[in-house]
């Protein structure tokens, strides 16, 4: 199995970080957001299987939306983990971690990878998709910002 390194990034906010895992894994939960949402299709305490639509901004006003059947691990109290079962992103694995910043700030850090039998097909995949993770995890923090300022 060939891994690559997707993409990481990072944002401060201000807020605490119990409040910004609690936003994020009510998306996990089904109560999804304007970029992403979910359909809880099995739980087992920690562990999800969901069903994801994701829609992805692209240039001069375009997008598209897909759906990818992902397992998700709540890993309290700051972490998420999520690994694409099907769908375009088939193989990618993701991981949300909160932590505190300095007084009052908190730190999300987004890390994807890509995993494949065959090396071509990681090196190609990370190519194209580590543009479109940056854009849209931008876009997501904007979005996470948003709501969790309206839970204030």
């Amino acid at each position: 199995m060939h891994i690559v390194h997707v993409a990481t990034v990072t944002d401060t906010f201000r807020s605490a970080p119990d409040r910004i895992y609690r936003v994020l894994k009510g998306v996990a939960e089904g109560h999804g957001g304007e970029l992403e949402w979910a359909e809880v299709i099995d739980r087992t305490g920690d562990r999800l299987l969901c069903d994801f639509w994701t829609e992805i901004q692209l240039a001069r006003g375009h997008s598209f939306r897909f759906r990818t059947r992902e397992t998700v691990e709540l890993d309290p109290p700051f972490q998420l983990h999520y690994r694409h079962r099907s769908g375009p992103s088939r193989g990618l694995a993701e991981t949300i971690s909160i932590g505190a910043a300095s007084s009052g700030l908190a730190r999300v850090t987004y890390r994807a990878f890509y995993a494949s039998p065959r090396r071509p097909f990681s090196l190609l995949f990370a190519f194209f998709a580590k543009p479109v993770a940056h854009l849209f995890m931008r876009a997501h923090y904007r979005e996470l910002r948003r709501s969790v300022e309206r839970s204030r």
